[in-house]
């Protein structure tokens, strides 16, 4: 092999190099760290026919998400079971004890996407794995995207999800029933973004 050839060979390889780099750093999706002060998840059960609101106090999101690159991007929440809060302090014991989240046991639940799709309109459904008491199911989360700057800056997710509680476990003895407490519950979540890749 002469000298001009080996040098165009090298070239080629060095462009390719150039090129798959360059993809890669477009591929990657906005990392978006969350402002906890400002930002909530809360739960909406039905009890007895009437609807009532709690909130988890402590909860970890990491969401790498970018409108034009899907395909990379991802959630992922960790929730502190423990911080369960719902205003009335009995219910707030049982939540924590052996018929409903058992934290002694399982003091997390987790969610993490599988994939994300675009609804138009700045909203989006992701599908993904959520576990609760050590039981995986599917569940499908939609949500709203806005952002000023698509590049980065300060961002809003807002969405929700149905979850039925009976489907993991919680709810167990006289709770398995769903003549006072309902098996669908609603997940609602506001989040105050800020992204740097």
């Amino acid at each position: 092999m002469n000298a001009r050839r080996r040098a165009g060979i090298l070239v080629l390889l060095a462009a390719h190099a150039l090129g798959s780099a360059a993809s890669a750093a477009s591929a990657a999706a906005i990392t978006w760290t969350v402002d906890p002060a400002h930002s909530q998840l809360t739960f909406h059960p039905r009890l007895a026919g009437g609807e009532f609101a709690g909130r988890f106090e402590r909860f970890e999101a990491t969401i790498r998400f970018d409108p034009a690159d899907l395909a990379h991007s991802s959630l992922l929440v960790v929730v502190d079971l423990l911080g369960a809060r719902t205003g009335d302090t009995d219910r707030d014991t049982a939540l924590q004890g052996s018929d409903f989240f058992q934290t002694t046991r399982w003091p997390k639940g987790t969610f993490t996407s599988t994939g994300i799709k675009s609804l138009g309109g700045g909203r989006y459904a992701a599908t993904g794995k959520l576990t609760l008491r050590d039981v995986t199911r599917d569940v499908r989360v939609q949500f709203r995207f806005d952002s000023p700057a698509p590049s980065g800056g300060a961002a809003r997710m807002t969405g929700s999800s149905n979850v039925r509680r009976l489907e993991f476990g919680v709810g167990q003895g006289d709770w398995r029933s769903t003549e006072w407490l309902d098996d669908a519950v609603r997940i609602e979540f506001d989040l105050a973004l800020r992204g740097a890749r």
